[in-house]
């Protein structure tokens, strides 16, 4: 039995085509399709395949894992790691081997911050290996159904039961890493419905999934909840949770300090009050997007996988409603 067919047998079908589009060349083609036809997570896709997997330590024994989907934070007390999102499930075994080269302690329990597969994909190889997985409870469902989000390109689903969640929470949990205090917070429907920000205390440390990347356009998983308000609500929150120097883990891109999250933040606000300008004086998606509400801040939020066009879309059927979400 070759690899693909074993994956075949525990991994979503959407994972196992990208995996295949890798492993037969197929995906180095796609590259020539960037701007041509290419969706968000075609790009982002190629984008997580390819680059190195990086490590940062953030000292009190915590890690982040980037490069390989979306950031991956290890938390590692006396006899074990704690890690918060799983990455891609192609790349799980370099992961998983970094991992243990790194903290030399055997993962027991993963948080994962929102149900996306670059957040999600080592999710079956962890489960089928003991580790508890924790979430918010919409994560539960989402992995448990076949997801589409509109605009990007992603349909995934269904995971297989080792990949699910054991232990979820609705609004607050608390858990404990050796000395570390985790406090995880879902402040409603931001990035999607099921988003988890982790503060980890007394490292100073906010884990924050997708609610913010650095420094790129985000994007606003419609059919699962997400909102441009919701998006800004919960930045509120976690702004209000936070100190200076709290070192800020976002779902993708370098670690940052508050005061990036408070710029991007504050684009967000821009942004919105731009297109709810737009709705209100009756133009149409298309318009709005030919406007270029976000001109003035490309330069700075434009060089991730998220289009300022796309991004302007999915911010306009936010507040549009959802009829024009597709």
């Amino acid at each position: 039995m070759n690899l693909l067919q074993k994956m075949r047998l525990s991994l979503p079908v959407t994972q196992i085509l990208l995996f295949a589009l890798v492993i037969t060349g197929a995906g180095s083609r796609a590259a020539g399709q960037a701007g041509t036809g290419q969706t968000v997570i075609q790009k982002a896709t190629e984008e997580f395949e390819n680059s190195p997997l990086k490590i940062t330590s953030l000292g009190q024994g915590l890690y982040v894992f980037s490069g390989d989907g979306g950031n991956v934070t290890a938390v590692v007390d006396d006899s074990s790691t704690l890690l918060i999102d799983s990455g891609l499930a192609s790349r799980i075994n370099e992961l998983n081997d970094a991992i243990y080269k790194t903290t030399m302690r055997p993962v027991t329990r993963l948080v994962n911050t929102h149900w996306h597969f670059d957040h999600t994909g080592g999710n079956t190889y962890l489960g089928s290996s003991g580790v508890t997985i924790i979430a918010q409870e919409h994560v539960k469902q989402q992995l448990s159904s076949v997801q589409d989000v509109p605009f990007v390109g992603l349909r995934d689903g269904h995971y297989p039961p080792q990949a699910l969640p054991g232990r979820t929470y609705s609004s607050s949990m608390t858990l404990q890493q050796g000395s570390q205090d985790l406090t995880l917070e879902n402040y409603g429907p931001a990035h999607t419905d099921g988003d988890t920000v982790i503060y980890i205390a007394p490292a100073n440390v906010a884990v924050v999934g997708d609610i913010f990347s650095n420094h790129f356009y985000p994007i606003i998983d419609l059919v699962s909840g997400g909102s441009i308000d919701g998006m800004i609500h919960s930045l509120d929150q976690i702004l209000a949770h936070t100190a200076e120097q709290t070192k800020i883990v976002p779902g993708h891109g370098p670690v940052a300090m508050r005061a990036n999250l408070q710029e991007y933040r504050d684009m967000l606000v821009q942004v919105r009050q731009r297109v709810k300008d737009f709705i209100a004086a009756g133009k149409t998606m298309d318009e709005v997007v030919t406007a270029a509400p976000t001109k003035d801040f490309d330069a700075r939020w434009a060089s991730g996988y998220v289009t300022p066009e796309v991004f302007t879309k999915m911010v306009f059927s936010s507040l549009a409603g959802a009829s024009a979400s597709r």
